[in-house]
């Protein structure tokens, strides 16, 4: 857990460079006006289609009928309301992280490399095609899950935790690839996902808490993938100092 609060410590003082501000502030842009737009335009559409799926359950049944002992009507349509605002919600983070994932993390690999790690060898194990895939991949998987898992947040406190669950499990499996790819080549990159598999998962927990504090979940992209680039590309330099690897890599640092 040392490794992973160093690289969240570095993350966050990397994130005041106003570089990487601005890196954290147009992909949010972007994502908010194309999920503003969509959202409104499919409101009625998804919420309709929502309340009709919950309306014939058990679960749908217990929410209006505990509206109506309130003294409220229409409360299935309400609750669908605030799911369908959280659906959008994280479509908009999950856009961002895309984004950030395959435009603007090979300039955040890069400057954080040029900066900690100069002399660290660059074995080139992926690519921007391999990259996109994995964004892609992930994004499918999120998205069913997300919308599968939907009925649980209706349950305290899964609609917390299930949420943060999806978006740590999203964001590990997006940047852990990207932070790599230019420095490791795909045997070290397996060798790290195996090693540091629940470091990755936390680090993109705590990340993700961010989304639940405004106004900080617009840094939550360029935030964790500083952190994970700080992460991955000191446990690749002490996998090669394991390897023995650290002496050639230093000398290729200094010689260029």
């Amino acid at each position: 857990m040392n490794d992973v609060a160093r690289a969240l410590g570095r993350a966050a003082i990397s994130q005041l460079h106003p570089k990487m501000l601005w890196l954290a502030v147009w992909p949010f842009l972007v994502a908010l006006i194309v999920w503003v737009v969509i959202g409104y335009a499919c409101r009625q559409v998804v919420v309709a289609w929502l309340v009709g799926i919950m309306a014939g359950t058990v679960l749908g049944g217990w929410i209006d009928a505990g509206f109506v002992w309130l003294g409220f009507d229409g409360g299935l349509d309400f609750v669908m309301r605030l799911v369908y605002l959280a659906m959008v919600f994280a479509a908009m983070v999950l856009t961002a992280l895309v984004i950030i994932a395959t435009v603007a993390m090979p300039t955040v690999v890069a400057w954080v490399a040029a900066r900690d790690y100069p002399a660290l060898a660059m074995k080139q194990g992926g690519n921007g095609l391999g990259s996109f895939g994995n964004a892609l991949w992930v994004g499918v998987v999120f998205t069913i899950g997300f919308i599968v898992t939907l009925p649980l947040w209706l349950i305290a406190p899964l609609a917390f935790l299930l949420p943060l669950a999806w978006w740590g499990w999203a964001t590990a499996r997006m940047f852990r690839y990207d932070a790599l790819i230019v420095h490791a080549s795909r045997e070290e990159r397996v060798a790290l996902y195996a090693r540091h598999g629940n470091a990755f998962f936390a680090i993109g927990l705590m990340v993700s808490l961010l989304n639940f504090v405004p106004p900080f979940f617009v840094l939550v992209p360029i935030f964790g993938g500083l952190a994970f680039t700080h992460y991955a590309l000191h446990a690749l330099e002490r996998l090669r100092e394991e390897r023995g690897e650290a002496g050639i890599a230093n000398i290729i640092g200094v010689l260029s």
